[in-house]
């Protein structure tokens, strides 16, 4: 943890940013490299009238943090993504919260 799902840009320009984006935001937090995943989700958009571009979209699944450390980590995701998409795209970075008791792992217990 943290899991970070990426979808709205090319999955080579994700794999082309994973290895920084994982560094420094693993540096930043101080936790280990090997505690993150990244995850890309191939995604069609559609508008009124049919199909519509995309922009990257992050969607972090990670304990508690604290404001200053979700506008860093939202900081160094912006910086990377913005040289590899359109001028003037945005770039959306929803953080989601887990609980110790929202989620289970080793064959189904939360220990």
């Amino acid at each position: 943890m943290p899991h970070i799902r990426v979808r709205g840009m090319a999955f080579e320009d994700l794999e082309y940013i994973s290895e920084p984006l994982i560094k420094a935001v693993s540096q930043y937090l101080n936790l280990p490299a090997s505690h993150f995943t990244l995850e890309y989700q191939a995604t069609s958009y559609l508008a009124a009238g049919g199909a519509s571009a995309a922009y990257p979209f992050f969607d972090v699944l990670w304990f508690e943090r604290t404001q200053e450390q979700k506008e860093e980590v939202a900081r160094i995701i912006t910086e990377l993504v913005s040289p590899n998409i359109a001028p003037n795209t945005d770039v959306c970075v929803l953080f989601n919260t887990m609980q110790s008791d929202d989620y289970f792992y080793k064959k189904g217990t939360t220990s």
